[in-house]
C-alpha cells in the first residue's frame, strides 16, 4: 500500500496535525487514469484552513485539488479525491494552509514500482486466488479490497480492468458504493460475480446479472469444486453447456457482467485448470472506447478577440487624446508653465485607457465547451464527456461551476484549481488557453428503435427524456436527416433519403456541426450499429460561469438505435 504518515512542519504557533494518505487501488496506480486518494487528518489542536493536493500534469501543468478543513482539537477528518497521475516518478504534494500560512507540507512519492498497466480489484474475504496475473506476465496487478475500502465514486474504478465480487454480504456495501460500481460497469467496465461463495447474491445486483442463481449445488465428476445452478436470461452467453453452465455472460450498458457457478478462490477452484481459461477470456474482452473523440478538444476556440464595440471605444479614446493634446498646446502652450498641462492630460488619458483596457481584457476571458451524451443501452444512464477551453488571451483566470460528480482531467499545459467542496474549477494557462475533460454518468430514459410496420420502416422514440433536436441517423458512412427541430415520437423512414457522408462540412461549419462530424467518424468503428445523433435540448451537463452562463456551448446526444 502507498501509505505515508505526515506530520506538521516546524511553523511556530501553528496547529499540530497528522496526515495519513493512501493512493491508488490497493496501492497501484495506472498512469493517465484516475486513482483514488484517501486522506485522513488528525488535529491535536483546532484547525481552520484548507487541504491542497497538487498533482503534476503534462508539460509542466498541474491540477490542484482543494478541500476546506474544520477540525476541533483531538478530532479527525477523512477526505477522498480522484487524481490523475501522469508520471509516477513525480511526487504528489500535500499542503495544509491555515490563516495564510503553510502548517504542513509533505510529498507523496510512490515511484514507478507502484505503476501498473491495469488492476484487478477483488472484494473478497480471501487474500489469494489472483496469483496467475503475475505468472501470466505483463503488468496487471491484483488489489484485494474490503467493504470499507471499496470506492464510493465511479471514477475511482478508472484504473480497474476487472472487479470481482466474491462472498459479498447482503448489506455490506453502502448505496453510494453500489451506484459507483454499477455506473462504472454501465460505461464499459467488466464485473465478475461469484455465485457459490456460501452467501446469497445481493438483490441490488439483480438488474446487472445475466442469470439467476438457484439454491441447488451440484457436484460433477472431474470438477474439484461444487457448481451452483445458474438460470440464464434470454440472449446471455453460456460457457459449459446450457443444462449446467460454468459461466454466463451478459451486457449492462456498454459493460460486461459475468457470473460464475464455482468459487475460483477456494482451494479446489485454484487447483482447477479450467478456471485459468475463464479468467483470461474475461480479461481479454475488449472494452469499448467512449463515443466522444479526444479531437473534439481541438475544435474549441483557443483565443477570443476584443469585441468590435470595445475596439471602437479604444480608438475613440485615442483620437480624443490626440485632439485634447492639440487643443492644449495651441491654447496654453505659449503661456508660462502651460506645457505642464500636457503631462497632466497624458496621465489622465493613460489612466482612463488602462482602466478601460483592463476591464476589456477581463471581459475577453471566457469558456467554450462541447458535450457528448452517449446513451448506455439497457442502463437508463448516459456517459457525458465534456471538453472545455478556458480562454485567457490577456492573462488571468476563469472560474466556473462544475456539474455534480464530474471527473475532471487536465489536457495540455494549463493549470487548474479544483475546489472539491464548492464544485468549482479555476483555469489559467501561460499560453492563453487551458483545456480540460469532464466525464459524468447521468440518468437518461430515452430509447430509439427502428420497427417494421405497415410495409415501412419507422423510427420510434420512447422514454421520458426529451427528444433530440436536428437529428440525423448514421450507419456505415450514410446519414439520414431527420430535422430540423424537435424529433417526433414516430417518424416514417424513406430509403431514398440516405446520403453518403463523404466530405467535410456536409453537416455545417458551426461548432455543433464540426463536433458532430468528428463524433460520426468515431462511430464508424462500430459499423454494425445505427446511431441517432442530434443536439440535446438541455444544458444540465454544462459548466457554468459565476453569472450562470455557459459561454459558447454545444450539447450533442448519441443514441444507439435498436434494429429489427
Amino acid at each position: 500500500m502507498s501509505l505515508v504518515l505526515l506530520t506538521a512542519g516546524p511553523v511556530v504557533g501553528a496547529p499540530s496535525i497528522e496526515l495519513e494518505a493512501e493512493l491508488g487501488l490497493g496501492g497501484w496506480v495506472v498512469p493517465g487514469r484516475f486513482a483514488p486518494l484517501r486522506v485522513e487528518i488528525v488535529a491535536t489542536s483546532e484547525v481552520r484552513g484548507v487541504l491542497e493536493v497538487i498533482v503534476p500534469g503534462a508539460g509542466g501543468g498541474s491540477i490542484t485539488h482543494t478541500h476546506a478543513l474544520q477540525l476541533g482539537a483531538g478530532t479527525r477528518q477523512q477526505i477522498a479525491f480522484d487524481v490523475t497521475v501522469v508520471d509516477p516518478r513525480r511526487p504528489v504534494t500535500l499542503l495544509v494552509r491555515s490563516d495564510g500560512e503553510t502548517i504542513a507540507r509533505r510529498e507523496l512519492a510512490f515511484g514507478a514500482a507502484r505503476a501498473a498497466e491495469g488492476v484487478v480489484v477483488a472484494l473478497t474475504p480471501e487474500r489469494a486466488g489472483l496469483e496467475f496475473l503475475a505468472a501470466a506476465g505483463g503488468r496487471r496487478r491484483a488489489a484485494y479490497l474490503g467493504e470499507t475500502t471499496l470506492p464510493s465514486r465511479w471514477q475511482s474504478y478508472d484504473a480497474a480492468d476487472l472487479v470481482v465480487l466474491h462472498g459479498v454480504p447482503l448489506r455490506a456495501l453502502l448505496p453510494a458504493q453500489q451506484e459507483a460500481l454499477s455506473g462504472w460497469v454501465a460505461q464499459g467496465g467488466r464485473l465478475l460475480v461469484i455465485a457459490s461463495a456460501g452467501l446469497p447474491v445481493p438483490a441490488w445486483l439483480d438488474p446487472l446479472l445475466p442469470a439467476r442463481v438457484s439454491s441447488t449445488v451440484v457436484r460433477v465428476p472431474g470438477i474439484p469444486v461444487a457448481l451452483a445452478r445458474l438460470i440464464p436470461e434470454a440472449g446471455a452467453g453460456i460457457t459449459g453447456g446450457a443444462d449446467l453452465p460454468r459461466a454466463v455472460r451478459g451486457r449492462f450498458g456498454r459493460g460486461v457482467v459475468e457470473i460464475w457457478a464455482f468459487d475460483p478462490f477456494s482451494a479446489g477452484g485454484r487447483a482447477w485448470p479450467e478456471r485459468l481459461r475463464l479468467w483470461l477470456a474475461l480479461l481479454s474482452t475488449p472494452r469499448p472506447e467512449p463515443a466522444a473523440p479526444p479531437a473534439l478538444a481541438d475544435e474549441l476556440p483557443k483565443t477570443r478577440p476584443l469585441p468590435g464595440s470595445v475596439q471602437v471605444i479604444l480608438a475613440a479614446l485615442s483620437i480624443a487624446y490626440i485632439v485634447t493634446v492639440r487643443v492644449v498646446l495651441r491654447r496654453w502652450g505659449t503661456r508660462r508653465a502651460g506645457w505642464l498641462l500636457v503631462p497632466l492630460v497624458a496621465g489622465a488619458f493613460a489612466t482612463a485607457l488602462y482602466a478601460f483596457a483592463s476591464g476589456a481584457r477581463g471581459a475577453a476571458r471566457a469558456i467554450a465547451q462541447v458535450s457528448v451524451m452517449e446513451a448506455l443501452p439497457g442502463a437508463q444512464r448516459a456517459r457525458v464527456t465534456t471538453f472545455v477551453s478556458f480562454i485567457t488571451p490577456y492573462g488571468g483566470s476563469v472560474t466556473a461551476r462544475l456539474p455534480p460528480d464530474g471527473a475532471v482531467r487536465l489536457l495540455g499545459e494549463g493549470r487548474l484549481i479544483l475546489d472539491e467542496g464548492a464544485h468549482a474549477v479555476t483555469g489559467s494557462a501561460r499560453s492563453g488557453m487551458a483545456a480540460l475533460q469532464i466525464t459524468q454518468i447521468v440518468d437518461l430514459d430515452l430509447r430509439a428503435s427502428v420497427v417494421d410496420a405497415e410495409e415501412a420502416l419507422h423510427l420510434v422514440l420512447s422514454g421520458s427524456g426529451p427528444p433530440p433536436l436536428d437529428g440525423v441517423l448514421y450507419r456505415r458512412r450514410q446519414i439520414y436527416r431527420l430535422g430540423p427541430g424537435r424529433l417526433l415520437p414516430r417518424t416514417t423512414l424513406d430509403a431514398a433519403r440516405w446520403v453518403a457522408l463523404d466530405r467535410p462540412g456536409v453537416l455545417g461549419i458551426d461548432l455543433t456541426a464540426r463536433a458532430s462530424e468528428l463524433l460520426l467518424a468515431r462511430l464508424e468503428d462500430r459499423p454494425e450499429e445505427m446511431w441517432l445523433v442530434g443536439r440535446f435540448p438541455e444544458e444540465r451537463t454544462a459548466l457554468r460561469l459565476p453569472g450562470g452562463g455557459v459561454g459558447e456551448s454545444s450539447q450533442i446526444i448519441a443514441l444507439p438505435v435498436s434494429l429489427p
